[in-house]
């Protein structure tokens, strides 16, 4: 930004990646050489207030650890839950430690505004910033319903990430939702969009009703 700086007011040569830069400042569009960070189809504009607000989840962590974790602010989010399961493995179970491959996670809703949330969880962590596309929350039952017209993105309560040992059986009545980092559900072999699934009561529909209609978690969001 300097250099361009320094171009724009005629003091060095702007190079053919400063003008592209440029032309990007211009239109509003987040440059090339910043977008490799993390998945993102925002504009220039949001995408800088979006990673304003990850610096500041960050930064505030390193004072003191939060009482609910931010999962968009990940560049990683795979990393950030396979800690968690890590964890709980090495402390609950001493010296029999169990592989977190025998490990899977309960994806309790904690009905309760974040500003409320002022104690850790016991195992696993409290986890927000999931969007929901595709249906809409129950809050009062606690399960997907349809989404109003035009109601294209919801914000979901937070959850609780709880590491458990893996099931033998399937629950019922569960929708396997899967998470993407953006609205693009697709990847290239480095950088795959889809992140994990995380079970959602079905509620009065068939989990295959969901599947039908692309019902999925998102990260972030174009807006």
């Amino acid at each position: 930004m300097k250099a361009l700086d320094r171009g724009v007011l005629g003091f060095s040569v702007i190079t053919e990646y400063l003008e592209k830069i440029m032309r990007n400042l211009l239109d509003n569009r987040v440059p090339d050489g910043w977008s490799i960070f993390y998945f993102s189809l925002k504009s220039l504009s949001r995408w800088t207030e979006d990673l304003n607000e990850r610096m500041d989840f960050f930064t505030h962590w390193c004072q003191r650890p939060p009482y609910v974790y931010n999962l968009n602010a990940f560049t990683s989010p795979n990393g950030f839950s396979t800690a968690l399961l890590q964890r709980f493995s090495r402390r609950s179970f001493g010296a029999n430690i169990v592989s977190i491959d025998r490990l899977e996670f309960d994806f309790g809703i904690v009905n309760r505004a974040i500003c409320d949330i002022q104690d850790y969880a016991k195992d696993g962590a409290f986890v927000t910033g999931l969007i929901l596309e595709g249906a809409k929350w129950n809050i009062e039952k606690g399960y997907l319903m349809e989404p109003e017209v035009m109601e294209l993105y919801i914000k979901m309560p937070v959850l609780h990430f709880k590491p458990i040992p893996r099931r033998t059986k399937a629950l019922p009545n569960m929708y396997g939702c899967p998470v993407y980092y953006y609205p693009v559900r697709q990847g290239t072999v480095d950088r795959d969009s889809y992140i994990m699934k995380i079970d959602l009561k079905s509620g009065e529909q068939h989990p295959n009703f969901w599947i039908k209609r692309g019902t999925a978690l998102l990260l972030s969001t174009a807006n």
